[in-house]
């Protein structure tokens, strides 16, 4: 969107508003931290961040879109975002990394357990106004000071685009006109992203590159965001992979303090897009970004899941044959790493067929164009 003239301003958690403006993107963080509140609370920290901070963050959006178009809101803040936008009197666009808009094709991503084919739109419903309602009751503040009601749980009076794959996952068929499957949003390189001109390799650290072109292909193994219930377990899963597969691992917000050696290379932060299609598979925690773009780089893939929409995305993975069976991460040994990588190298060619298959879709594309309708000006 930058790329084609606009000018944007992003409201993101500390750690990604610091890698905007390293791109060159005007960005604020929002109240809180996300980081260490998944360090150190119990039961779900991201829900608890929410909870404390919904009402600043409405109050910051507002502030932010003081002479904006159109009001963007995806993941915990976006129904902070659409309160915002409805008393700036501006139109809002909802943007989802997994499906929120109820369906009778599928449960939601959401849900703890398996249910019955009947009950997967009542889970839907069930969720998403229980998250509503409690984020409201914290948004009460904000609608006494803008007098103004407490805004309805609606998806069928204003855009919500899903920003998945339709390999991974085909448009629901009773979903309203409003709600559509866009595709992935896969990472800048050659969209005018500022700071981001190189190819692929360039975008790679030397010492990196060396250990790539030092023997065959790693496995890539990294839990983003994820705090890691035993750090010291998954640690020595790491090293126990690492003793007879090379391996890059990427520590992230995981806790695990592992240095490098001969087979196991240790990396900080790495644009996927250009480090995937080098692996001969991905180990990750089943982030919808991740799985995507390991997805589209044509690699076979082992999920963790740790949380929300983890557990259900790591099924899809394994349905589409990209991905092996879902590893829970309580319990997880070096032995049942190993085997679960095993597993996933035999469903490498079915990972090339589904890249082949993703390789057109161009989510970022269909997400400006419904920006830009919705703000009049496409």
């Amino acid at each position: 969107m930058q790329g084609h003239g606009d000018r944007i301003m992003l409201l993101l958690e500390r750690d990604g508003a610091v890698r905007a403006r390293d791109h060159g993107l005007d960005a604020e963080a929002l109240a809180g931290d996300l980081r260490s509140a998944r360090r150190q609370a119990k039961g779900d920290p991201t829900l608890q961040l929410g909870f404390r901070n919904i009402a600043k963050w409405a109050r910051q959006t507002r502030r932010a879109a003081e002479d904006a178009d159109v009001v963007v809101g995806s993941g915990l803040g976006a129904q902070a975002s659409h309160v915002a936008a409805r008393a700036a009197g501006l139109p809002f666009v909802g943007v989802t990394m997994f499906p929120i808009v109820p369906t009778s094709a599928f449960s939601s991503p959401l849900a703890l357990l398996p249910v019955p084919a009947v009950l997967n739109r009542p889970t839907h419903a069930l969720i998403q106004h229980l998250l509503w309602g409690a984020f409201g009751r914290a948004l009460r503040p904000v609608y006494r000071q803008w007098d103004m009601p407490p805004l309805p749980l609606r998806f069928d009076d204003h855009p919500t685009l899903c920003a998945v794959s339709p390999t991974l996952m085909a448009e629901p068929g009773d979903w309203p006109a409003t709600a559509r499957v866009v595709g992935h949003l896969a990472e800048g390189v050659g969209r005018g992203l500022v700071g981001s001109p190189e190819g692929p390799s360039e975008r790679l650290s030397p010492d990196l590159l060396s250990f790539l072109g030092a023997g065959p292909a790693p496995v890539y193994l990294g839990f983003g965001s994820m705090a890691v219930p035993d750090a010291g377990r998954m640690r020595d899963a790491v090293l126990g992979l690492s003793s007879d597969r090379r391996v890059i691992f990427s520590p992230g917000w995981s806790g695990i303090d592992v240095a490098s050696g001969p087979n196991l290379h240790v990396v900080g932060r790495v644009p996927h897009d250009a480090l995937f299609p080098r692996m001969a598979a991905v180990v990750h925690h089943g982030g919808a970004g991740t799985l995507h773009a390991a997805a589209r780089a044509g690699v076979p893939q082992v999920i963790v899941p740790m949380g929300g929409d983890q557990s259900w995305w790591a099924g899809r993975a394994h349905a589409a044959g990209i991905a092996a069976a879902p590893v829970r991460v309580r319990g997880l040994d070096a032995r049942r790493l190993t085997e679960a990588v095993d597993e996933a190298f035999a469903r490498a060619s079915r990972a090339c067929d589904v890249a082949a298959e993703m390789a057109s879709e161009d989510g970022c594309d269909a997400v400006d164009l419904a920006v830009h309708g919705a703000a009049g000006r496409g």
